[in-house]
């Protein structure tokens, strides 16, 4: 049985057909609570819209934090680290991430020398610079510590112009209808390239099967169908459905993610691009019959650029086979080498002087030269 006289004080008592074997007295004494000087529960909500950069110097961020959440989150941190480090830390997060640079922003790097003076110091004291060219900030620590941030505003993705736009700026298509004869599949439609292509493709008056690999093409195209295709790997419905649309033109723009190597020629990357700017071309045409076939190679191949090299070789190797393609199958092909364009392929922290992507479409498709 267990007797209780009051809350902070246990009696056990072990019993054998009611005789007492042995008694157990333990006394709790509750917990000392230390006072945390950084405890809060709530924060003002900082609108980044209302409230730009601040100009001032020595801005100040307020040192305070949810322990109870905090400490359910990590308690191996909320153990071992001292408060106000742990309120330095988060205060960063929200000097970053809503208000220097906000929005959009990266955290790259932090650089602190904690101090135990100032202890009930409730308020982090910093100044910051922007770069004089890039959208990277520095942000310095002047109290109740010393260090610095680095910090960045992330490249925004790239949004083609929108059909109407289109429209506006190619009336003379719109009105020639210079594609109207066409049945144009275009594969990788979702953005980029292959998305300018389908509107520009149906301002000309052309009927059009638009292909995806993950991302759904939310987009009011006229006379144009969306279709998941996976380049690697069609799907059997995937497949009876082009050969149901029977193109006369196909519009080859799948890629995999453009990444940089510093290395030695990697292997895999290499294959990687093989596959989809080969083999897979190469599936669709097992089982179409199209008249021409077009697609973007890249100057990379005239460049070289030391960093790229899987990729510039896999477009090289494209350009071979699409000429092969003309030998043996009697195709139409068009395969113009495209400086470098504005997609999320090619989203940079460094300004960069990009063409749009209609303007390289448009010279594809009407023969005719960049400016």
């Amino acid at each position: 049985s267990i007797k209780s006289k009051n809350n902070f004080l246990k009696k056990y008592e072990i019993t054998n057909k009611n005789k007492i074997l042995s008694k157990i007295d333990f006394e709790f004494q509750e917990e000392l609570k230390l006072h945390n000087p950084y405890e809060s529960n709530f924060f003002n909500k900082y609108d980044a819209i209302s409230n730009p950069l601040s100009k001032e110097k020595n801005a100040k961020e307020e040192l305070k934090y949810n322990t109870i959440l905090f400490k359910q989150l990590f308690p191996l941190c909320a153990n071992y680290l001292n408060p106000q480090n742990i309120a330095i830390l988060l205060a960063s997060t929200r000097i970053v991430g809503m208000k220097i640079p906000g929005l959009h922003s990266i955290y790259s790097s932090l650089n602190l020398n904690f101090s135990n003076d100032n202890i009930e110091n409730k308020q982090l004291i910093y100044n910051y610079e922007k770069h004089h060219s890039i959208e990277c900030y520095l942000i310095d620590f002047i109290s109740p510590c010393k260090g610095s941030i680095k910090a960045f505003i992330r490249p925004q993705l790239v949004k083609n112009l929108n059909y109407k736009s289109l429209v506006l700026k190619y009336p003379n298509i719109s009105e020639n209808k210079n594609f109207k004869e066409q049945k144009a599949l275009v594969i990788g439609a979702s953005s980029g390239l292959g998305n300018t292509c389908a509107k520009i493709l149906a301002l000309g008056g052309a009927k059009i099967l638009a292909t995806y690999h993950t991302k759904n093409i939310q987009e009011d195209i006229p006379n144009c169908d969306f279709l998941q295709y996976n380049v690697l790997k069609p799907s059997k419905i995937s497949i009876e459905k082009i050969k149901k649309f029977n193109p006369t033109h196909i519009y080859y723009f799948a890629t995999p993610k453009i990444s940089t190597q510093n290395n030695k020629l990697d292997r895999k990357m290499l294959f990687d691009f093989l596959d989809y700017y080969i083999f897979g071309l190469e599936k669709i045409l097992s089982f179409t019959s199209p008249i021409s076939s077009s697609s973007s190679s890249s100057s990379s191949i005239e460049d070289l650029p030391l960093d790229m090299k899987e990729y510039s070789i896999a477009k090289a190797a494209m350009e071979i086979y699409m000429k092969y393609l003309k030998k043996t199958k009697n195709i139409e092909i068009k395969i113009p080498r495209f400086p470098r364009a504005k997609t999320n392929q090619t989203l940079s922290f460094i300004p960069q002087d990009l063409k749009e992507t209609d303007e390289l479409i448009v010279s594809m498709l009407l023969n005719k030269e960049l400016k």
